[in-house]
């Protein structure tokens, strides 16, 4: 028997929970500069919980449907599976509704005039109409009593166990939240959310820059011993952070510790600045931290010009900088031999002399970021083009390669 491919993909599942993380964090920018003790945790009360003081203030269920498929009809698994949960939860303590805001958020749609749609919150629904709860809990409860599905019977059971009050108590404390933003369209929802945060043009970059805190955070916080909350104030100190850091004159080094791929590595051993490096007896280590430098530049500066965050006369100015520092000491080299028989140790030697200084000394700042991999990196990016080198001969490279 053929099985189509993707017939058992994980796909859908592994985007809902994704989507629930991912969600969370961008639930969680409202609450910022709220002055209250607020927290939040997945799969702790519920998909999503806000928390105080350790009690669920807000429990979400999300579902999330790729390209939008599935719907919130009056006989939906996804509304019956959420309301069996929240019943039981409404059974074990029936103060819980009125304490508690509990929230469906879907990517899916509510049909007009169904009870879903019924719970939608205050001036969202489609029809302009009010939440009408007790109607909801009619309609329900009719679909509970009347339902031939076997499969969502213990989810009726749940509801129609619960006393009729109880179920009305219940239903007001809901609210459906459809038409929720895709896994593929929280880029956007977030890098909106932060655009009081961030510089003009620089939201995408918030956005990276918190999502790449909260990837850490949230996965320790699910490993715990007993699942963790995390506290809405860390996400405000992070975006403290991220601010101060995305100041209009701050660069921020992406790419500080990056490794080149083994196959990138082997492909510099035909580029010049390597060519150099060997031309002068320097090989091993310094040519891997070498070739480490020049990728590392390389990247980083492309992303800055690419994203707009540097201008190209920054690059020329900075490479303007790097090239008079090291115009001085090539040229005392090469006043050192002339007129001298020629000695290719000593040139060499010499060579290796100025070469060690950018390895270890030759640190200028690039506005306001002062880093080896940039110093370094660029050095060899200008020695790639031969616009600065070691040996005193090291223009016949050009030759070489022609």
């Amino acid at each position: 028997m053929s099985e189509s491919p993707g017939q058992f993909s994980a796909a859908a599942s592994a985007a809902g929970y994704l989507y629930q993380a991912r969600l969370a964090l961008f639930l969680c920018i409202p609450h910022l500069n709220a002055g209250s003790e607020i927290e939040v945790a997945i799969e702790r009360f519920d998909d999503i919980s806000f928390e105080s003081h350790g009690q669920p203030k807000e429990l979400l269920q999300t579902k999330h449907k790729i390209n939008r498929v599935g719907n919130l009809s009056d006989s939906s698994a996804d509304l019956w599976k959420t309301l069996r949960i929240w019943s039981e939860a409404a059974a074990s303590d029936p103060s819980m509704p009125s304490r508690t805001k509990l929230a469906l958020l879907t990517t899916g749609e509510a049909p007009a005039g169904s009870a879903a749609d019924l719970l939608h919150p205050f001036n969202v629904s489609k029809a302009k109409k009010a939440r009408d709860p007790k109607t909801a809990a009619d309609i329900l409860t009719s679909v509970a009593s009347s339902s031939k599905n076997e499969a969502l019977k213990p989810a009726f059971d749940a509801f129609l166990q619960l006393p009729e009050r109880m179920r009305a108590s219940l239903l007001s404390a809901i609210e459906i939240v459809d038409r929720q933003p895709l896994l593929s369209d929280l880029d956007a929802e977030l890098e909106n959310s932060l655009r009081l945060v961030a510089p003009p043009g620089k939201a995408g970059l918030a956005r990276e820059m918190l999502e790449g805190w909260w990837w850490p955070r949230i996965c320790s916080a699910l490993t715990a011993s007993g699942v963790q909350s995390i506290p809405i104030g860390a996400i405000e100190a992070k975006l403290d952070d991220i601010r101060d850091m995305l100041k209009r004159d701050a660069l921020v080094a992406n790419y500080e510790h990056a490794e080149p791929s083994p196959q990138e590595a082997a492909e510099y051993d035909e580029f010049r600045f390597v060519k150099q490096l060997r031309l002068v007896g320097i090989g091993g280590n310094r040519v891997s931290f070498a070739k480490r430098d020049y990728y590392r530049a390389f990247v980083q500066r492309s992303k800055w010009t690419r994203e707009n965050v540097v201008l190209d006369e920054e690059l020329e100015k900075f490479e303007r900088l790097l090239i008079e520092e090291w115009e001085p000491r090539y040229a005392a080299m090469c006043d050192a031999h002339e007129g001298k028989e020629e000695d290719e140790a000593q040139l060499c030697a010499d060579a290796r002399e100025i070469y060690q200084w950018v390895e270890t000394e030759a640190r200028f700042p690039f506005r306001t970021l002062t880093a080896k991999f940039l110093n370094v990196g660029s050095y060899h990016i200008l020695a790639n083009d031969l616009r600065v080198g070691w040996h005193r001969d090291y223009k016949k490279l050009r030759d070489e390669d022609d």
